[in-house]
C-alpha cells in the first residue's frame, strides 16, 4: 500500500514534465521608460534663437503647449526683452521615421526653411517664463500636455535640452525629484544685466546646461511639470525647474486667453453693452504681512462676497512681507518714480492674472509700499482709488492699520451704493 501511494506521489510530481506541457512563458521585459518618454517629448520640443543684436544670439529649448494658437512656452531669460524669436523643431530619420536628427549644422544649413519665427506674446519676468507665438506649425509637432498636479519628491522626471557644449540637438537627460518649493534667486541676462526671479520650483538631481533653459521637464506619462531654469550656482548635481503651477498661471491670463487659434486676438467684448460674466466665488484676499487684527479682517470676505454677488464687482486685499515677485532689497534701493512703475506693472500684471473686475489693495512690508488699483474705473466715482490711497496712508501713517482699512471697505461699498444707510 505504501509503495503504491509513494508511486501515486512521485507521478504526480513528474506529471507536467512526463506529459510534455509547455513551460510558462517568461514574462516581458519593461520597455525602457526614458527611451518611451523622449520618442513622445521630444516631437513637441523646440531649439530656440533669440538674437539680441550687434551679433549676439542667445539659444535655448522650448516646447509646443498649445497648438491651436501655436505656443511655444521658453524661458524669459532666453528671450529677453526681444519681439520676435526663431525656432526649430526637430526632423527624423531611419526605419519609421523614430531617429531625431541631432546634428546641429543640419539646421542651421537649412535655417531658411527650417526655422519657424514667431513673436514674443508673453512674459513673466519674475518667474522667468515667456510664450513664443509661431507664424506656423510643421506637420508632425505635437502639442505636449500638461499634467494634473506638480511631481513629488522621490518621482521620475525627464527633460530635454540643447545644451551649448553640447555638438548634439535635443538631449535627453533623466533625473529624480528632491524638492518642490518657493525660491529667490539670481541669474544673467546678458553681460551686462542681472536679473531677480521668485517662483516656484522643482529641485532635482538630473545636471543641466546653458542652451537647456526653456526645455520641457515631464513625468513618466510625458505631461509637462516643470520648465528647465538652470543649475543652482555653488551647488553639485542640483538643478532647478520652474514648477508647473507657474506654467499654469501663465496660461490662464487673460491675455493668451484672448488668443484665438486663427492668429487673431478676441476682441474684448463691450463693457456697457455686454459686461463680464461675475465669477461665482469672491476673490480670497490674504494679509500675510500681518498688517491688521482678526475683527478687521473678519469684515473683509462678507464685503468681497456683497459686492460681487450685487454688483459683479471684485474686492481683493494682498499684503505681503516682502514683494511676491522680485528682490526686495533691490526694489527698495529703487528711486521712487522706478518702485512706483515696478508695483504699477506687478499690480497691473496681477489684475489681468485674475480677471479682476474690481478694486485692488497691494500692501509691502519691506520695503513699505501701498497701491490701490481700480481696473475698471468708468465703474466708479471719479478718483476713488486715489481716495482709497490716501485714506489708507493717513491710518497707517498713525498705526491705525484697522481703522484704515474700515473705512477702505465702507468707502467702495459706498461707491457701489451698497453702504449702510444713516
Amino acid at each position: 500500500m505504501r509503495r503504491t501511494l509513494f508511486a501515486l506521489l512521485t507521478l504526480a510530481l513528474l506529471a507536467p514534465v512526463a506529459l510534455g506541457q509547455p513551460k510558462p512563458e517568461p514574462a516581458p521585459q519593461p520597455a525602457d521608460a526614458g527611451a518611451t518618454v523622449y520618442q513622445k517629448v521630444v516631437r513637441s520640443t523646440a531649439w530656440v534663437h533669440s538674437d539680441r543684436g550687434g551679433g549676439k544670439l542667445a539659444t535655448g529649448t522650448g516646447s509646443l503647449v498649445d497648438k491651436g494658437r501655436r505656443l511655444v512656452l521658453t524661458n524669459y531669460h532666453v528671450v529677453g526683452d526681444v519681439k520676435r524669436a526663431t525656432v526649430y523643431f526637430p526632423e527624423f530619420e531611419g526605419r519609421e521615421a523614430k531617429k531625431t536628427i541631432s546634428d546641429r549644422k543640419h539646421y542651421t544649413d537649412r535655417a531658411g526653411k527650417l526655422g519657424i519665427s514667431g513673436e514674443v506674446v508673453e512674459l513673466d519676468k519674475g518667474a522667468d517664463l515667456a510664450l513664443i507665438r509661431l507664424d506656423r506649425i510643421p506637420d508632425g509637432v505635437a502639442e505636449l500636455p500638461l499634467a494634473a498636479d506638480s511631481p513629488d519628491p522621490g518621482q521620475s522626471v525627464h527633460s530635454i535640452g540643447n545644451p551649448g557644449k553640447s555638438g548634439a540637438l535635443w538631449v535627453y537627460t533623466p533625473g529624480k525629484v528632491r524638492q518642490v518649493y518657493s525660491k529667490k534667486w539670481k541669474a544673467k541676462l546678458d553681460e551686462k544685466t542681472t536679473v531677480s526671479f521668485e517662483a516656484k520650483v522643482i529641485e532635482t538631481d538630473s545636471p543641466t546646461n546653458p542652451g537647456d533653459s526653456g526645455g520641457p521637464l515631464v513625468n513618466d506619462k510625458a505631461e509637462l511639470v516643470g520648465v528647465t531654469q538652470g543649475g543652482a550656482i555653488d551647488a553639485q548635481s542640483i538643478s532647478i525647474f520652474v514648477d508647473l503651477s507657474e506654467v499654469k498661471r501663465l496660461l490662464n491670463r487673460r491675455a493668451v486667453q484672448l488668443l484665438r487659434a486663427d492668429g487673431a486676438a478676441v476682441q474684448p467684448k463691450d463693457p456697457v453693452k455686454d459686461p463680464p460674466k461675475a465669477r461665482e466665488k469672491a476673490l480670497e484676499s490674504k494679509d500675510d504681512g500681518k498688517f491688521f487684527g482678526e475683527a478687521a479682517w473678519k469684515k473683509v470676505s462678507p464685503a468681497a462676497e456683497k459686492l460681487l454677488k450685487e454688483k459683479g464687482t471684485d474686492f481683493l486685499v494682498e499684503t505681503y512681507m516682502t514683494p511676491p515677485k522680485g528682490d526686495a532689497d533691490k526694489i527698495a534701493a529703487m528711486k521712487p518714480a522706478d518702485r512706483e512703475k515696478f508695483f504699477k506693472d506687478m499690480v497691473e500684471a496681477r489684475a489681468k492674472e485674475l480677471n479682476l473686475q474690481g478694486v485692488y489693495v497691494l500692501v509691502t512690508k519691506t520695503p513699505a509700499t501701498l497701491y490701490v488699483e481700480i481696473s475698471n474705473p468708468k465703474d466708479f466715482p471719479a478718483g476713488l482709488a486715489t481716495k482709497l490711497k490716501t485714506t489708507l496712508l493717513a491710518s497707517f501713517k498713525d498705526k491705525k492699520f484697522d481703522e484704515g482699512l474700515t473705512k477702505v471697505i465702507d468707502m467702495t461699498l459706498d461707491a457701489k451704493g451698497l453702504g449702510e444707510k444713516k
